[in-house]
């Protein structure tokens, strides 16, 4: 009966040191979030590099990744961190589909809802 409540302990705590926890922008550093140049994939498709640095600097935590929403000419990205003993899953870059070359605005949403001003993301 121990052996199954250590073992049900053990799983347990590995599930939650596994999960992805969405993060707040007063997470990140002032200028803590860059962008890059964006680079084309296709007909309305770039990828773009997006640089994350957090207040606090910790080994043990990892961007697992980053959700991505286009509502009209914003770019909505929120970030998930995870202190799981291994890197996340985040590649450097988000992809978006579906936008018009022109200048569109990154723009960090809180899992809250409030929304902070990133900047400009010009497409070609």
């Amino acid at each position: 009966m121990i052996r199954i409540i250590n073992t049900t302990l053990i799983l347990a705590a590995m599930a939650l040191i596994g999960c992805s926890d969405e993060k707040s922008r007063d997470f990140f550093a002032k200028d803590g979030i860059t962008i890059g140049t964006p680079a084309a994939l296709g007909s309305g498709s770039y990828k773009i590099p997006i640089d994350f640095e957090t207040k606090i600097v910790h080994s043990g935590q990892w961007i697992n990744e980053v959700d991505t929403e286009v509502v009209g000419s914003d770019i909505l990205v929120t970030a998930s961190f995870t202190s799981a003993n291994r890197k996340g899953n985040y590649p450097g870059y988000i992809e978006v589909k579906g936008v018009s070359p022109g200048t569109h605005t990154l723009k960090y949403l809180d899992p809250n809802g409030t929304v902070h001003v990133i900047g400009p993301v010009v497409f070609p």
